[in-house]
Formats: structure tokens, C-alpha cells, sequence
């Protein structure tokens, strides 16, 4: 009889089993041991195999398992609206912003370079994907996940979305406005779920429209130096100004 193991993501508790015992203490905060075999997530031997394909080579069974259910879990969240995203997440201004991008192109910079010249002000939410909730409201928030890239940065904060800025590596340091049919595309592609159905589809499609209706959003074309982590923060900040929300 299979072990099932407890975890809460973006407030929902899900339960999972593990084909590796191993593939838990892969997972912070550790999963919880509960009783009964109702599970509502588990990774099948075709799923590793397949897995592996995206991952270097020699990775462990355990660590293979344990990046299959980022997708699985995010496919998951999609049944209530919400879903694992892959960016940095940090609360500032009471608010939790989203620096998104494929990876190597600077996200976990950026944050580096906040905290250093400004090291009372952001705290880390999510190092690499966070969990995403829609509440009745209309508010998305942004919540910690158990997936935090390789520099393990995380917290227990989770607080409503602040904005959404879309990094890009360039020659020059500038930032403008991202438009919604501009940033439907590279965002969507953000969303760590492969939609297997057209009602999975539709729920990305409408969480992003949600995300973008609901907070702003702006393209950040950078050097990963000190001046475009203060241009990034002086654009944010006179938003909130201009918002009268600073």
C-alpha cells in the first residue's frame, strides 16, 4: 500500500504519493504523512521516462519524479482557476510582484541586485514558481510553492498581485508598458502546465486575462546590472505613486 503524503499549495491541501521515497525531502516544507490511500496526485513510471528527456543526464529517479509534479500540480490548480507560473515572486509594498522570463535570462538577478542595494525592502516569495489563486473578489494571489530553483529561495508570504514585469536580455537598459496583446504569448508560455484539454486551456487563458486586467504589466529589456534593477524600481514605484497607492 502506497504512503500518501500531504501539502498545501495556494491554500489547497493535495494529497500525493511517491514512486521514490526520496522525492519528498526534494519538496520544502516537507510533505505530511496522513492516513488513508485517496491521492490526488502521482507521478506513473511512462511520465518519468518521458521526464527525463527534459532534464540532464544521470539525474536521479527521485529528482526526476519530484520536477514531474510541478506539472502535474499545476495541471491540478487549473480545476479552481489557479496555476504554477514560472517566475520570480517578492513582496514589496505590500504587494507581490512577478518577474517572469525563460530561465538564464535574469529573473534571480534582478531580485539579487533588489535585495542588495535596497535590503530592508522585498522580501522573496518564490525563487522560480509560484503558486497563482483567483479569488472571488477578482484578485490573483501569489503564494510560495515547493519548487524554488536551484538557489532554494522561498518564504511563507503570499499576498495579492502587485504587477507583472516580463524580462528580456538586451545592449541597453529600458522599460515600457506591456500590452496585453503583446504579452499573452510570452506569458502563457510562463504557465508550468500542458494543458491536456480545451477546458485547461481556456482556465490559463482566463487566469491570464484576469492577471493582466488586474495588475500591470511592463517589458524590462536589460543588462542584469544595478542601473536596470533601479530603473525597474523607480518605474514601479511612481506606478504606485501615480495610482496613489505608494
Amino acid at each position: 500500500m502506497s504512503q500518501v503524503y500531504e501539502m498545501s499549495i495556494a491554500g489547497q491541501p493535495l494529497r500525493y504519493t511517491f514512486l521514490y521515497p526520496e522525492t519528498r525531502f526534494f519538496l520544502r516544507p516537507l510533505p505530511r504523512r496522513v492516513e488513508g490511500e485517496d491521492c490526488d496526485i502521482a507521478v506513473t513510471p511512462e511520465k518519468i521516462d518521458l521526464g527525463r528527456n527534459f532534464l540532464e543526464p544521470g539525474s536521479s529517479d527521485a529528482y526526476v519524479e519530484y520536477r514531474c509534479l510541478i506539472e502535474l500540480t499545476a495541471r491540478r490548480l487549473l480545476r479552481s482557476g489557479g496555476c504554477i507560473f514560472h517566475a520570480v515572486a517578492f513582496f514589496w509594498k505590500e504587494r507581490a510582484w512577478l518577474l517572469t522570463a525563460p530561465s538564464g535570462v535574469g529573473k534571480t538577478t534582478q531580485l539579487l541586485n533588489w535585495q542588495r542595494l535596497h535590503p530592508e525592502e522585498v522580501t522573496v516569495i518564490s525563487g522560480d514558481m509560484p503558486a497563482l489563486e483567483p479569488r472571488e473578489d477578482g484578485a490573483v494571489w501569489v503564494h510560495p510553492s515547493s519548487w524554488n530553483g536551484k538557489e532554494n529561495l522561498s518564504s511563507r508570504i503570499s499576498a495579492p498581485l502587485g504587477g507583472i514585469v516580463l524580462l528580456e536580455q538586451g545592449k541597453e537598459n529600458c522599460i515600457a508598458p506591456l500590452l496585453p496583446r503583446d504579452g499573452m504569448l510570452p506569458l502563457l508560455q510562463q504557465f508550468m502546465a500542458l494543458p491536456e484539454t480545451e477546458e485547461e486551456l481556456l482556465a490559463m487563458a482566463a487566469l491570464l486575462e484576469r492577471m493582466l486586467r488586474t495588475a500591470p504589466a511592463w517589458k524590462l529589456v536589460n543588462l542584469g546590472d544595478d542601473a536596470s534593477t533601479e530603473l525597474l524600481r523607480n518605474t514601479l514605484l511612481a506606478d504606485l505613486k501615480e495610482r496613489g497607492e505608494a
